[in-house]
């Protein structure tokens, strides 16, 4: 059975799922050398005319009219290659299902508890079908074939709250980066240390409302971007507040300044220690001591091997793609266990799953850029 799963959005990407196994996956900015690439055509096409697709399965991070219509001109696309494709969406109502089903199947693990802390998920209706608010945080149960049932749901008003995720995305934007930058943030907490001017950023299991606030018609400061915005609330805090332009030190380090790398080492901290009560709530919750990891946040590599240190007895495993490009894999996966009802374990022992190139076709790659015999 081959399944199609496929991301529209700011991580476009498609997976190809042959009989459970990961047989391809790649971002449509590979091939069209755009950063953050909405729509992944020309990949998708690729592999519709290369494979007799089955099942095409969509995890996007949400459901808007937009991705309404692009999905209704690849299923049209689809259907001129094989009439017979079955088609799965999980756009509506299951971001952070999507995402824990990709660490799950490839963590091979039986059965574990599964974490999610990303940006913002879905959105999510009561039992009246009533709009509550976005998922930002979620714990889950895993087994198999197909049980990923929830055990707990952080879910705010995106309009007036700023999670976990979206203060790290903050203190990014804060310091002149895009809020996809995070890794830097990450970088430059290294570097810092904890500052008593600078308050708590992380009150119970969300963030300090006195440091951050949302505001949907406010755009970005530094680079222009996309609403709804958080920011930090410098009336409350002027102390925070940054006296020049944070860019200035991207070229020229000596202008970089200690309040600075303290902003990056708080929010490393505080948010590192609110996840940890997020894993040991899972733990407590599930009694299970296997864990799998996805959503942005697990991209954050000195997180997780922090976590690693706490939780000795634990066994975990952090989803590599573990941002919004992963829910393309975790798509294909969700259908194909639902369709199937495969037991078998198919844990992710490599990462390369792009095009595969001859020794010939790289040799001639190589002679664009440098001189070889």
């Amino acid at each position: 059975m081959n399944v199609l799963g496929i991301n529209i959005g700011h991580h476009s990407s498609v997976c190809l799922l042959q009989d459970g196994k990961i047989k391809y996956f790649i971002q449509e900015e590979r091939f069209n050398r755009e950063k953050h690439s909405p729509l992944p055509l020309k990949s998708y096409i690729e592999l519709i005319q290369q494979f007799k697709i089955d099942v095409v399965a969509w995890g996007s991070p949400g459901k808007t009219e937009e991705k309404a219509h692009f999905e209704v001109i690849l299923e049209r696309i689809a259907f001129t290659y094989n009439k017979d494709t079955k088609f799965y969406n999980y756009t509506d109502r299951n971001h952070h299902k999507v995402h824990c089903a990709s660490a799950f199947y490839n963590s091979g693990f039986k059965e574990c508890m599964g974490l999610v802390v990303d940006g913002l998920g879905s959105a999510q209706v009561d039992n009246q079908d009533r709009y509550i608010g976005v998922e930002v945080e979620s714990i889950f149960y895993c087994s198999y074939p197909n049980n990923i049932t929830d055990v707990y749901k952080h879910i705010i008003a995106p309009q007036r709250e700023v999670n976990l995720g979206r203060a790290y995305e903050t203190i990014t934007m804060h310091l002149g980066w895009d809020r996809n930058e995070g890794g830097k943030v990450m970088g430059l907490a290294s570097y810092g240390k904890n500052n008593p001017i600078i308050p708590d950023f992380v009150y119970k299991h969300t963030s300090n409302p006195q440091v951050f606030y949302a505001d949907l018609n406010k755009p970005g400061r530094y680079p222009p971007e996309p609403l709804p915005q958080t920011f930090i609330e410098e009336e409350l805090n002027p102390q925070l507040k940054l006296t020049t332009d944070p860019r200035e030190w991207y070229h020229n380090p000596s202008k970089i300044t200690e309040l600075e790398q303290d902003l990056a080492w708080q929010i490393q901290n505080d948010t590192q220690k609110a996840v940890a009560k997020l894993i040991e709530k899972g733990i407590k919750e599930t009694g299970l001591k296997k864990v799998c990891c996805a959503g942005g946040y697990f991209l954050n590599c000195v997180a997780n091997y922090s976590f690693q240190k706490q939780f000795p007895d634990v066994e975990f495993y952090f989803e590599p793609i573990a941002y919004d490009a992963g829910t393309a894999i975790g798509a294909a996966q969700l259908a194909y266990r639902e369709i199937s009802k495969d037991n078998n374990l198919y844990p992710q022992n490599s990462l390369y799953y792009g095009p595969q190139y001859s020794k010939k076709q790289l040799l001639e790659g190589i002679k664009k850029h440098v001189d070889i015999p």
